[in-house]
């Protein structure tokens, strides 16, 4: 049996873990420290802010340790409990990929990151992820700084949601512990090394007992927080108590919770042991609708009715929302709450709902957004003009800089808030209350289990009450959707008349918002979700005329026979698309053992196996309604472990049962990956002939289908060590390695990236800065493939690459990422990307201070030569100096490009930029030789800068005007009227040899030839002449020619 895949649905993503521990020591984070009033009277060891590092990287088959010795490159080093030799350990890396800002002082060690993320090793696996989301989650794991403590903290757990380039969200459940460290101060530097000892250890003289944060990070693609909150728990209780080390726990954790799938939508439940505590993963209740995992009533204990309908009708008008609390946990899950209630409106705009301190200047970003902090910035929050501000702590919702004037906030709907109130009048929020006339549970597993269903129960009434309301708020609106020239489009004029006259600026607003245009859309495609069904039993049910204003009467339609809703009704029950009473089975995984991890059994295709079988005797008798979601999870387990075909067959029967569970973009995607025999297989197999599978993949097109990438994936060129060098390398060395590598052909450029790489000092370079410079190389081209990949497929010209991407920042247009190609600087946010300016266009770059009242940070201005362009402002931050250089030396080099005539300039100052990029990621490394001066290095591969600087590729003064004379008007010796340029060719210097065949052609017989030597000395001259040789230039040179012909 071959190794398996990646499970397509599975329950973990990704598991990483944060904080600080003895191989990376206390390194302070050049932040203010803490308030004197919290800590008064402590040392500076427990006052100071200490970097957080990336300690642990866990996914499917792999797990790194990037500050650790114990790193291991797949399961089957891991199955044999042995140590990578061929890896050595990590260095320290800085965070942020930037280059510092100059004048600040002598560099200091910077903070250790994640280093071999995108192993090269001839038998690595690449983590889901980019290492730029990695790297950007410590702040977010600790987004209150990270402290050490004299005593003991209580562990605390706070939620995440990430969003990529492409716009998808990620969601994470930050599990934060401490542990305690003897904590000993590097004389003569505020740096600490720290020591692990026991919980009853007194310590020792000229050390201080501290406790250090650690935060166990578990990412997945569904928001499943309450269940990786009970996984992590069991992790944390596993890493108290197992001898083992941290890194074997983890990665045998992690590599468990990799096989775990979770299920699809309907009545089945997935349940495993987890350290002999069950852990169960609920089923979304609709295809439409994600999955429902936490309790949605938090909101209501902490805002009026009148204020969640505010914040519903802020979120439904895109305002610019800021939400506050003294505990992290309570921002996202708030958040996601008020986000579910807006369903089927989907929220597509910038979305953050936890902001690090130092991340907190994002608020003043313009653009639509959702975003969370601490209660403790409030002060400075609200002084931030146009920004609505929901206070958790306090239950306040507020315009902030409106002295207290809040007219300016969305008002809902009179009747529909009345409906809403009055369903929300027989819930009850609070627990105790709920259960005063419940006897005493008997155990903790009655206890819990009385809990959840209440709140099971409670989620579902929130949920109906508010599906209720929008459909009240929107039903009428197809009643105004018109067809012209086959076209549709809706007549907001009569939709606005129709409503309330106090209701029509709410309406207004919706209208205009990118969220309405897309359910508009669905309701325009009579699209069947679980919002069409509540519209149709509402309309069944019927209201009292006198309860309806006569504006909003509008014609009812007929339910037929066969619609979800009326056959429900004859049972009695309603079905809205929430089930009644949730999952009515669980299916439950095999218990986790090692066995399937023997020396001879080296994957996890035999748990996988175990699963399949289990789920084929249950599909021999099982339920109807069972059994789509059987073959969806023995479908997904096949195509995990290898067994494309008989994947898609259990897919193919899954459509004959249950259309809506099919994974048309998995299926698509293991059609993509068949080899040419199993292509021919699959054709061969007549019952995919006009199905719905082959409808909703592209199976009729197969025979004219190439062979495709799955986008998302990225392509690992696996490198043996043995090919990269083992000992210190000279010039001609390095230059055989690095064409061997691919990075760079051309002997000059390779020339200055080994000096840039040595600093000058030394005739020779070391294999560790060169291992580490590949490995930054390999990781940039690997996640700008990414994240060219994520993008839509009309973003990127055929000619365009991404060149470079940057954190998530603010500038004029909102807060999102630029993306830096061969030709132009986009900005990317939510869903949308905008181009901010060509290259070609711009008119110059500015380094500048940018002040508000919240922070003051480095930014970048760029001015355009197009005509009513403002300069866009970034502020980037610590990456702003190297932004700078990058779009500097494109800019030149497309400069350079136009003025000779040269497209391959172009290409060779993209080069440059990424070769800048991956010294400037390799320098963040202190075992690397420019470690020192990173700076100098980067600035030496800015080859097109310099010569624009020297003035090197102008052209003389009387060159150019003779030149415009000539291609504008007559000609300046013989008043012969002139054409344009016809074409353009390189000459060889005169008197060297040339073969016949690479003479040089025109379009037609040349009068003139203008000749441009690489000194900028143009020369004009007859074809038929030989007056160039007068200024014959050194051999090897070459002669850049136009040619002008009569008019």
């Amino acid at each position: 049996m071959g190794s398996s895949g990646k499970l397509h649905n599975s329950l973990m993503e990704i598991l990483v873990v944060v904080g600080m521990d003895q191989h990376t020591g206390l390194v302070p984070d050049n932040l203010p420290v803490q308030s004197s009033e919290r800590l008064p009277g402590s040392l500076p060891l427990f006052t100071t802010a200490f970097e957080p590092q990336v300690l642990a990287a866990c996914a499917h088959e792999v797990a790194n340790f990037p500050n650790s010795s114990s790193i291991f490159d797949s399961m089957a080093s891991f199955a044999t409990s042995t140590w990578s030799s061929t890896i050595p350990p990590s260095p320290a890396r800085g965070v942020s990929s930037s280059i510092p800002p100059s004048g600040k002082g002598v560099k200091t060690r910077r903070s250790q990151s994640l280093r071999r993320l995108t192993p090269t090793g001839k038998h690595s696996v690449a983590l889901p992820v980019g290492s730029d989301v990695i790297s950007a989650l410590p702040p977010l794991c600790l987004p209150g700084n990270a402290y050490v403590y004299k005593d003991r903290p209580k562990d605390h757990v706070h939620y995440l949601v990430l969003t990529d380039i492409s716009g998808a969200h990620s969601y994470a459940t930050v599990y934060t512990f401490y542990r305690k460290f003897l904590a000993s101060q590097v004389r003569g530097k505020s740096e600490y090394t720290i020591r692990a000892v026991p919980l009853n250890d007194a310590g020792e003289e000229g050390t201080k007992i501290c406790f250090v944060p650690l935060c166990c990070c578990m990412v997945s693609r569904a928001p499943y927080f309450f269940t990786m909150r009970d996984c992590l728990t069991c992790l944390v209780q596993q890493l108290h108590k197992d001898v083992r080390t941290m890194e074997m726990v983890v990665a045998e954790f992690s590599s468990n919770l990799a096989l775990v799938p979770y299920p699809p939508p309907g009545q089945l439940a997935i349940s495993f042991q987890l350290n002999k505590f069950l852990v169960t993963v609920p089923p979304p209740a609709d295809p439409d609708r994600r999955v429902l995992d936490m309790p949605l009533h938090y909101p209501f204990l902490s805002f009026s009715l009148d204020a969640i309908l505010t914040l519903v009708a802020c979120i439904l008008t895109e305002q610019r929302i800021v939400f506050l609390a003294s505990d992290y946990a309570l921002l996202t899950i708030v958040m996601e709450s008020l986000l579910t209630y807006v369903q089927p409106f989907v929220w597509h705009n910038v979305y953050v709902p936890v902001l690090s301190n130092s991340m907190v200047d994002l608020v003043e970003a313009p653009g639509v957004f959702m975003m969370g902090c601490h209660v403790s910035h409030r002060e400075k929050i609200i002084k931030v003009p146009g920004i609505v501000v929901a206070d958790i702590q306090s239950g306040e919702v507020l315009m902030a800089d409106c002295h207290m004037d809040n007219s300016e906030l969305p008002c809902f709907p009179r009747a529909a808030a009345d409906f809403f109130k009055e369903k929300c009048g027989t819930m009850k929020f609070q627990y105790d209350f709920s259960s005063l006339h419940a006897p005493t549970p008997t155990s903790v597993e009655e206890a819990r289990r009385h809990r959840d269903a209440w709140q099971q129960e409670l989620s579902r009434d929130i949920q109906t009450a508010f599906l209720q309301t929008m459909v009240r708020l929107f039903r009428d609106v197809k009643e105004y959707v018109s067809t012209v020239n086959h076209r549709r489009y809706l007549n907001k004029d009569k939709f606005l008349a129709a409503q309330e006259d106090g209701d029509q600026p709410f309406f207004r607003e919706v209208c205009q918002s990118h969220m309405f245009k897309k359910f508009l859309q669905d309701r325009m495609d009579q699209k069947r979700d679980y919002y069409s069904i509540m519209e149709e039993t509402i309309q069944w049910q019927g209201e009292e005329k006198d309860q309806v204003p006569e504006n909003k009467l509008i014609r009812r339609r007929k339910i037929s026979a066969n619609s979800p809703g009326q056959k429900n009704r004859r049972s009695g029950v309603v079905n809205f698309g929430l089930e009644v009473n949730g999952p009515t089975c669980t299916f439950q995984l095999p218990t986790f053992t090692q066995a399937h991890r023997k020396t001879d059994k080296t994957t996890p295709a035999h748990f996988y196996e175990s699963c399949i079988q289990k789920l084929t005797n249950y599909l021999e008798n099982c339920e109807p309604s069972l059994r789509a979601p059987y073959l969806y999870l023995r479908g997904m387990l096949y195509a995990a472990e290898d067994s494309s075909l008989t994947a898609l067959e259990d897919f193919h029967n899954l459509c004959s049962v249950d259309v809506k569970l099919f994974p048309a973009e998995h299926v698509q995607g293991i059609i993509n990956s068949l080899s040419e025999v199993e292509r021919s297989q699959l054709e061969q197999k007549g019952l995919y002939k006009g199905g719905p599978m082959e409808r909703k993949t592209m199976l009729g097109k197969l025979r004219r289908m190439s062979t495709k990438i799955d986008r998302g994936q990225g392509l690992i060129i696996a490198l043996d060590f043995d090919q990269l060098p083992q000992r210190d390398v000279d010039l001609h060395e390095f230059s055989k390695h690095i064409r061997l590598l691919d990075i760079a052909v051309d002997s000059e450029v390779i020339e200055r990236l080994f000096q840039s790489l040595t600093l000058e000092d030394t005739n020779y370079l070391d294999p560790d800065t060169f291992s580490i410079f590949y490995d930054c190389w390999k990781e940039t081209e690997l996640d700008n493939g990414r994240v060219a990949c994520q993008l839509p497929e009309d973003c990127l010209t055929r000619e365009e690459g991404v060149l470079k991407v940057s954190r998530l920042m603010r500038c004029d247009l909102g807060t999102g990422r630029l993306i830096l190609t061969h030709k132009r600087l986009l900005f990317r946010t939510g869903d949308r990307t905008e181009e901010v300016v060509r290259i070609r266009d711009i008119e110059n770059l500015e380094k500048f201070q940018h002040n508000t009242v919240l922070t003051s940070a480095d930014a970048l201005k760029i001015y355009s030569k197009v005509d009513g362009r403002t300069p866009f402002s970034a502020i980037l931050k610590e990456e702003r100096n190297q932004w700078f250089m990058l779009v500097l030396e494109l800019w030149c080099g497309r400069n350079i490009a136009e003025g000779t005539k040269d497209s391959q300039v172009v290409h060779q100052a993209a080069q440059n930029v990424l070769l800048i990029n991956a010294v400037v990621l390799s320098g963040d490394y202190e075992e690397c030789a420019h470690f020192e001066g990173v700076e100098k290095a980067a600035e030496n591969l800015c080859y097109f800068t310099k010569r624009r600087k020297e003035g090197k590729d102008n052209l003389p003064e009387e060159t150019t005007q003779t030149t415009v004379r000539a291609t504008t008007g007559a000609h300046p010796s013989c008043g012969v009227p002139w054409g344009r340029v016809r074409s353009k060719c390189t000459m060889p210097a005169p008197g060297s040899v040339t073969s016949s065949s690479s003479r040089p052609t025109t379009e037609c017989a040349v009068c003139w030839l203008w000749v441009q030597n690489r000194s900028g000395l143009v020369h004009l001259t007859r074809p038929s002449t030989s007056s160039t040789s007068r200024h014959t230039p050194q051999t090897n040179s070459s002669w850049t020619m136009w040619t002008w012909s009569r008019t």
